[in-house]
């Protein structure tokens, strides 16, 4: 099993990622080779757990940690479907127990976690194609113990879930009738969750259809919605379509960045399309916005060879693209970018978490033991990044399935925390081999 504490330095990943087995250097090596942007520093990592789900952290729409009143709460899968909560005390610097929040269906069933202005968390999990499960803690600020399991929605799948300054949860999943739509549901303060609406529409036949969704909230009180449509009807790739809408009426209407307000459910010829094409297959990673009040969010394009990731803004005008496959490219060679999501802190600093895996497979990047969680940091907007190694190279497995904290509401945070998975992909939705969960706390260089 893994260390409870491990100092990783970059120089590692590089001899493992070059095939070789020279002994690492030291920290402050590590600190020199990192020479653009804003580096951060790994203050701690500890396996929570051992028998996680083959899918223990994803998926990146879905916030899992929550950083309030001293205290770091973190939830994830662990096999087959199980979702736990753990605690982190951070000036004892102790972790409480495991906490058992309720049982899913299969490895689809992670959860997402908030939290409201009083400190009562917030759980959506379980199912696969199924309502969801709705839990709150029983004390604000406290993990150990939850009220009654309540159900709402349509046939769901990937929730993302958030709460605004008013208390208001706000949920948004793949669901519906087939072909599934995007869906969102909202529960006022102690009200009851709204019925599903269709907020996204494929416009194809019914069959397969996959979304990313993922929400935030800004300051303003403005909902930001950034989504991929996955249309498996098509012959070549399958995400054709990187979308983004906003409400600024707590979820009662929905518009375009420029303000044109949709019809919904949108469809493919609705202008609220960042990327589109017949040749794309794109996956959004997150979004999140910034100090400002602006979006960000990271789209996958595994069209590209080697893979990479885009990082997309808005600067008040239009939206800005950027590669981020360069940047780890000059630090880490022969990698390609598999997976991101994103964060901001509330100074400013961007941080995006990252898997990378060997480039040119000749089979697919899929749970392959080249897979290797970084960080990306910048505190200039995007314009230069540090990239720091995070995960403890294994040579038989992988590390993938970052989820890095980010606001769970309209407040900031500090230096986020994040976890991934340590394993394989397994063979099955309820394959039986455990996978180890790791928890990373980072802090500013």
């Amino acid at each position: 099993m893994r260390k409870t504490v491990a100092i990783l330095t970059g120089i590692v990943v590089l001899l493992h990622l070059a095939g070789c087995g020279e002994p690492a250097l030291s920290e402050k090596s590590h600190r020199q080779k990192t020479t653009t942007g804003k580096a951060v520093k790994m203050l701690f990592s500890k396996t929570l757990s051992t028998i996680g789900s083959t899918r223990a952290t994803a998926y990146a729409a879905s916030n899992k940690i929550i950083t309030a009143k001293g205290k770091v709460f973190v939830t994830w899968l662990d096999h087959v479907s199980d979702i736990r909560v753990k605690t982190y005390d951070v000036a004892a610097g102790t972790w409480g127990e495991t906490v058992l929040v309720g049982k899913g269906v299969d490895n689809h069933g992670g959860p997402a976690m908030t939290m409201d202005s009083r400190g009562y968390l917030y759980v959506v999990f379980g199912p696969h194609h199924g309502p969801f499960q709705f839990r709150r803690s029983s004390r604000p600020y406290d993990a150990a113990k939850w009220e009654p399991v309540r159900r709402f929605g349509s046939k769901g799948t990937y929730p993302s879930l958030i709460c605004d300054a008013d208390d208001t949860l706000h949920c948004a999943y793949r669901g519906g009738p087939s072909p599934p739509r995007l869906m969102y549901q909202r529960r006022v303060k102690g009200g009851k969750w709204s019925k599903p609406r269709a907020i996204v529409h494929p416009n194809v036949k019914p069959g397969y259809t996959q979304y990313g969704n993922a929400l935030a909230v800004s300051p303003d009180g403005v909902i930001h919605l950034g989504f991929h449509i996955y249309d498996y009807h098509q012959k070549i790739g399958a995400g054709k379509s990187l979308g983004y809408l906003r409400s600024r009426d707590k979820g009662k209407t929905w518009e375009t960045i420029a303000g044109l307000v949709v019809k919904t459910p949108a469809t493919p010829k609705t202008p609220c399309f960042i990327e589109q094409g017949p040749k794309l297959d794109m996956r959004i990673g997150n979004l999140v916005v910034d100090p400002e009040g602006r979006p960000w969010l990271t789209a996958l394009h595994l069209e590209k060879r080697p893979r990479s990731v885009t990082l997309w803004r808005h600067d008040g005008k239009s939206w800005k693209p950027r590669e981020l496959l360069p940047d780890v490219q000059k630090r880490l060679p022969g990698r390609q970018l598999v997976d991101a999501t994103m964060t901001f802190d509330r100074d400013g600093t961007m941080y995006i978490a990252c898997t990378v895996a060997k480039a040119g497979l000749k089979k697919t990047w899929w749970g392959h033991p080249s897979l290797e969680v970084v960080m990306l940091t910048s505190a200039d907007r995007g314009r230069t990044f540090a990239v720091t190694p995070i995960s403890t190279v294994d040579a038989k497995l992988a590390n993938w399935f970052p989820s890095v904290e980010r606001p769970f509401g309209p407040l900031g945070i500090a230096a986020p925390c994040l976890i991934y998975t340590h394993g394989g992909a397994g063979v099955s939705l309820k394959d039986g081999k455990g996978t180890e969960v790791v928890f990373v706390r980072l802090a500013k260089q």
